[in-house]
Formats: structure tokens, sequence, C-alpha cells
């Protein structure tokens, strides 16, 4: 099996950059980092993800159109959110949407390596 595809999106570059090492460092996958929704929504157009670990709160498109955009494209994504925002109400709103599941930043880096690899561990097992 080949090594999942991993899309990192955050619109700011040092996230993104956080992200996308500790990724690199604990998971063997394919990474690739993109800093609004509207370039993950192009990508998805044209090709394959896992695992898209996404911000809420971005320019141009929110986090949750950017769930239901990639959704209709591909629905078998699962999609982690990992926003500032401390919400039940966001939290519900993008897991009805379609999101995998949601982590609160500052990340734990503990709690985020764990829901990484059961997200993917989970797309082995199918």
């Amino acid at each position: 099996m080949s090594d999942p595809v991993i899309l990192v999106v955050d619109d700011e570059a040092s996230v993104r950059t956080s992200i996308s090492d500790f990724l690199c460092n604990k998971v063997s996958s394919n990474v690739h980092t993109f800093g609004d929704g509207d370039e993950v929504v192009q990508f998805i157009n044209n090709n394959y993800a896992d695992l898209i670990i996404l911000d809420i709160k971005m320019p141009k498109i929110s986090g949750i159109n950017v769930i239901k955009e990639v959704k209709k494209i591909l629905p078998e994504v699962d999609i982690l959110v990992v926003s500032a925002w401390i919400s039940n109400d966001v939290a519900n709103e993008a897991i009805f949407a379609g999101a995998t599941d949601y982590i609160v930043k500052p990340l734990d880096l503990q709690v985020f390596e764990l829901k990484v690899s059961d997200i993917l561990n989970k797309r082995k097992d199918k």
C-alpha cells in the first residue's frame, strides 16, 4: 500500500509548516500544504487525498464550505478540523458538514498524532 496523501490547509504559514513537519517526522505520508480553501478544492478536483487537516477560519472560503465542496468531489476523504475556535456549535457544524473529527489549537501533539493515526488506521481497515 502506498503512503497516504495528507493535505494541510491553514492560512497561517507557520501553522502549515509546523503541522507538515510534524507529520513528515511521525507518519509515513505524502504531505501537501495549502494557504486557503480554494486551493485545496482545486487540488481535489484533479487529485486524490486520504486525509485533509483543515482550519475553519480562513479567507476566501470558510472551512465549513471547504468540507462541503470537498465532500461533493471526494466523499470518502477524511477531514480533521484543527481550529482555535473552542465552540461546540462550530464543531457540530463541521461534523454535520462531513468532518471526521475536530481538535482545538494550540495542538496537543500527542492527541493530534493519535487522531491522525486513528483516522489512517481505520482507512487501512476498509
